[in-house]
């Protein structure tokens, strides 16, 4: 519980889908074991990365393997995400003051980070920044293409159940079945080289941008 008497949230943003799942997926089933609120945001269909494929579909099942309790999954252009800022940071306003529940206070941010060298992912940030500026927590997950940079400072200790899940979830974008960074081994290897900086099994890095605790 929050200390306003609500259910805690967490909300978790994504440029395509797919990034949620490969960011923070095992941290949100963690939280979905443990009854807390997660509601997720995919802000793009992601067309340019499967142009024959519903690849939204593809996210609401990922999600809810994950036990996200509600995913939103919106049609902004994908790869122009940074002509489409402002309406971006409308739309998750809009979001945070309509689709939680009354009873159910979002504590915490999950979203993209500002290290990453794709576009539509720093747009989300930037986005993110504003839209989500008066929830106390807000933080930066790792993706593929911010591997080369990303260097995290908070972890999310995950049980080999949520990793599993985790790996179930991705296992759905069977458009992005070729991609290296979607194969066992490649997760594992994150997992377990993120739980060794913070000397545990395995774990799931973050960027503290905000941390009222």
């Amino acid at each position: 519980m929050t200390y306003s008497g609500k259910r805690t949230g967490v909300l978790a943003i994504g440029a395509h889908p797919d990034d949620i799942e490969l960011g923070c997926g095992a941290s949100l089933a963690t939280f979905s074991a443990r009854n807390i609120y997660t509601i997720a945001v995919v802000m793009t269909p992601g067309c340019c990365g499967g142009k024959d494929t519903d690849r939204h579909k593809e996210s609401q099942k990922a999600l809810k393997i994950l036990g996200c309790d509600k995913s939103i999954h919106l049609n902004f252009e994908d790869t122009r995400l940074y002509l489409q800022i402002r309406d971006m940071i409308s739309s998750l306003e809009n979001i945070i003051a309509n689709d939680i529940p009354q009873d159910v206070e979002i504590t915490r941010v999950y979203t993209m980070n500002n290290s990453d060298r794709h576009q539509d992912h720093i747009a989300v940030y930037q986005a993110s920044m504003v839209a989500c500026r008066y929830i106390p927590q807000i933080l930066g997950y790792e993706t593929p293409s911010a591997w080369i940079s990303f260097s995290p400072h908070a972890f999310e200790a995950i049980e080999k159940n949520e990793f599993n899940k985790k790996l179930m979830a991705l296992k759905e974008h069977k458009s992005q079945s070729q991609r290296k960074y979607m194969q066992h081994e490649y997760l594992h290897s994150q997992a377990s080289f993120r739980g060794q900086q913070a000397n545990c099994a395995m774990c799931e890095g973050f960027i503290i941008y905000k941390m009222v605790l």
